[in-house]
């Protein structure tokens, strides 16, 4: 049987809808609901002939203790992790326990989140429109699965028993926020496998609870963002974790990776390249022109800090030459001061284009493709963005080359 585990504060009308859109396209479940502090207490609607149970707390213990506690009490041998802003599709139980023949730890893909889950789908504005474009959406993709070093906690799927081996999730992380990240690299340790269900697509809100305590000033987002950031990143030794989400990438020794306007950062492994001299690159070159490689001859290219100093009117061509370079399937990362947060973007002179994350539709998506007959292809893997000081905010793509 499964379980499925949602923890509530307050938001009953929406935490209602939530659990109809689950009642009417999932079998054989009970709904453990973990009442962390509502005000009133948290009423579970009628519940038919599904089994529902209410857990109640005095106060808000966080979203990990709530966790903890719906888990321990779970009859099922599957659990299924839900927030209350969630919106589930037909299907979607289905093919997130389905994965777990494969995979130890899963998770679907949405429209919010940070990371790899989030995508693109056909736009839809009610519930019976969503319903089609995730139908759309998973045969395209079918049954395939992306492995990934973790998943978010807006909705996850596990065995009872991978939990009772692994134990609790962190509760040290209050209200929530990174936990979730924690467990799946607990997993991944271990050598348990977690997996993106790339046809399994739900609706998410998305940070209502962060918003409303952050509106009962009971909270700062960004404060608790940048403590689970310094928190995770000492715990597992990492600078960033966010950018560790997709698995390493696995190329032959003997490719070619490249590593645009190195400047002094020169990484090992790749071609080193720059226009100046005086950084010592491997290759003093003009990447404007264009790559002096052949067609589907390079695994990787790394452009840290370097496409906003190319001209706005010469993006789409050196993003083509890259795009045209690259094999089949090849990364391309690319790190630019977000346009849309913070002064990095602007407070630098030397700057001449300007990038914010739906920049990268016109790479990826074939609507905004063709809105300009832009020949380059990729799959965005991942986008995220985090502060480094000074209100700058780095935004990082991880795309492969689609050809």
């Amino acid at each position: 049987m499964i379980s499925i585990i949602m923890p509530v504060l307050d938001q009953y009308e929406m935490t209602v809808q939530c659990i109809q859109t689950v009642w009417e396209h999932t079998r054989d479940f009970e709904l453990v609901i973990v009442d962390n502090g509502s005000d009133p207490p948290f009423k579970p609607p009628f519940s038919g002939f599904n089994q529902l149970s209410v857990i109640r707390n005095a106060e808000n213990r966080g979203f990990p203790a709530a966790v903890n506690q719906g888990v321990k009490a779970a009859r099922g041998d599957i659990i299924i992790l839900l927030n209350n802003d969630v919106f589930v599709t037909p299907g979607w139980a289905e093919k997130l326990v389905s994965a777990l023949n494969g995979f130890d730890i899963v998770g679907p893909v949405t429209n919010y989140c940070a990371g790899m889950q989030k995508v693109q789908i056909d736009e839809y504005q009610n519930l019976d429109e969503l319903y089609g474009s995730a139908e759309t959406l998973a045969h395209h993709f079918g049954d395939s699965v992306t492995q990934v070093n973790f998943v978010i906690g807006f909705c996850m799927v596990f065995k009872k028993s991978l939990f009772d081996e692994l134990g609790d999730f962190d509760e040290s992380l209050w209200p929530c926020s990174g936990e979730e990240v924690d467990f799946c690299f607990r997993a991944g340790e271990k050598g348990y496998r977690i997996g993106i269900v790339n046809g399994c697509y739900v609706h998410h809100e998305g940070s209502k609870t962060f918003e409303k305590l952050e509106h009962e000033n009971k909270l700062n987002y960004v404060e608790v963002f940048n403590k689970t950031n310094r928190h995770i990143n000492k715990k597992w030794h990492m600078t960033n974790f966010w950018e560790k989400q997709a698995m390493d990438t696995q190329r032959d020794p003997d490719g070619i990776c490249l590593n645009l306007g190195c400047g002094y950062r020169k990484l090992d492994g790749f071609v080193n390249i720059d226009t100046r001299k005086e950084v010592n690159p491997d290759l003093v070159h003009d990447v404007i022109p264009g790559l002096p490689y052949d067609d589907n001859s390079v695994d990787q290219v790394r452009a840290d800090d370097f496409l906003e100093h190319i001209p706005i009117g010469k993006t789409v061509h050196v993003i083509s030459e890259i795009w045209r370079v690259l094999k089949p399937g090849g990364v391309f990362e690319s790190s630019t001061p977000d346009a849309e947060y913070g002064q990095g973007a602007f407070q630098d002179p030397t700057h001449v284009s300007f990038w914010v994350e739906n920049s990268w539709l016109y790479y990826s998506d074939p609507a905004h493709r063709g809105l300009y007959g832009v020949e380059a292809n990729f799959k965005i893997e991942s986008i995220t963005r985090k502060e480094i000081g000074n209100r700058v905010y780095p935004l990082h793509v991880i795309a492969k080359a689609v050809k």
